[in-house]
């Protein structure tokens, strides 16, 4: 290679996805809708095919006015990107470049931290207290922006809206953002998520369609923030990021809010009988409130192996900046029962442990 990259990038380790076993149904590394998307999506991407000779609608507005709507705000306040992540690096972008300062858990979300080191900021990782984030510790910091993953990947833990709420408060961050990818996975959206707090001004909030609405192949996510912060990220924005299938897509998953309420159904009832058979095998996962678990393991690398042998992949932690744990998807009916018979090889259930957990 005749031209080096940026020296910053040396810090940078590459994003490490998970890996799908030989069956959908074994596969739980990356967190996907184990229902799919909605059914009724068809019509609305077929009827979209007739346009995508022509450029989609640069900023989503009919999407844009959905999503005020839900949320109660206004659509300049709204900015719809190529999945969250690619919101993430503009937020980097625009707000950390060059000498920026960013702080959040660690384990991070790899994308906020691999977005910061793009641009030659700094970022500050904090230990998370008891699987979850020290906003305590985190409030310390100075910082241009604060990340909270909420709930956690990879642990799936929680803090609450008024936790978070105390934290803006203190913390002298200038930006707090707040992802909540799998906040329609806890026990209740409406009382943990961070959107009221954005008419204050310096929170900013990131959803995304891959998990809820399993749309993760078609890559739409949003931000809702202040409209002068969605205005200077749109600066740097590229202007047809999301395109027309994708657009089609998203508004007709928010329409179908029964294929969502059944996801969600499906997620909470399958993830407390995935715990249920973990403990039966002497296995004992942080408590979740998301679409995986994440579970300590004496030996990562035998345990990802093992399942692997038998059909079933799940996310090594190191790859989460965790070792010494894996991450678990929340399955279908059918890969609880791959896993079932996988940890019936790998890891002989406890007698005394199953008889606990009847």
């Amino acid at each position: 290679m005749t031209i080096a990259a940026r020296p910053w990038l040396d810090e940078i380790q590459a994003y490490r996805p998970g890996t799908r076993s030989a069956s959908a149904d074994g596969s739980m590394a990356s967190n996907e809708s184990p229902l799919g998307a909605s059914p009724k999506l068809g019509d609305s991407i077929a009827k979209a095919l007739a346009g995508v000779h022509r450029y989609p609608d640069p900023l989503a507005d009919e999407l844009r006015s959905q999503l005020a709507g839900l949320h109660g705000v206004h659509p300049e306040q709204i900015l719809i990107g190529n999945g969250s992540d690619e919101l993430i690096f503009l937020l980097s972008t625009t707000f950390l470049a060059q000498g920026g300062h960013a702080v959040c858990a660690d384990p991070a979300y790899q994308i906020d931290r691999i977005g910061a080191l793009s641009v030659n900021a700094t970022i500050t990782q904090v230990p998370l207290r008891d699987w979850k984030h020290d906003l305590a510790a985190m409030a310390a910091l100075r910082a241009d922006i604060a990340y909270i993953v909420n709930p956690h990947n990879p642990t799936g833990t929680t803090r609450s809206r008024a936790e978070i709420d105390t934290f803006t408060a203190e913390s002298p961050a200038h930006l707090v953002v707040v992802d909540e990818a799998y906040i329609d996975f806890t026990t209740d959206p409406e009382a943990l998520t961070a959107i009221p707090l954005v008419a204050g001004g310096r929170v900013a909030v990131l959803r995304t369609f891959s998990k809820i609405h399993g749309l993760a192949g078609l890559r739409v996510g949003y931000l809702v923030a202040d409209s002068a912060i969605i205005a200077a990220i749109r600066k740097v924005r590229a202007p047809f990021s999301v395109g027309s299938l994708a657009q089609a897509a998203a508004l007709a998953a928010l329409a179908d809010t029964g294929h969502r309420e059944a996801v969600r159904e499906h997620t909470l009832r399958l993830r407390g009988q995935l715990v249920d058979l973990l403990a039966c095998h002497g296995l004992h996962a942080v408590e979740s409130e998301a679409n995986f678990v994440l579970l300590p393991v004496p030996d990562e690398n035998a345990f990802v192996a093992g399942l692997r042998t038998h059909g079933v992949s799940v996310r090594p932690g190191s790859a989460l900046g965790a070792p010494g744990t894996v991450r678990i998807s929340v399955p279908t009916e059918a890969g609880l029962e791959l896993l079932r018979s996988a940890l019936h090889h790998t890891h002989p259930a406890n007698h005394r442990e199953t008889a606990n957990h009847r």
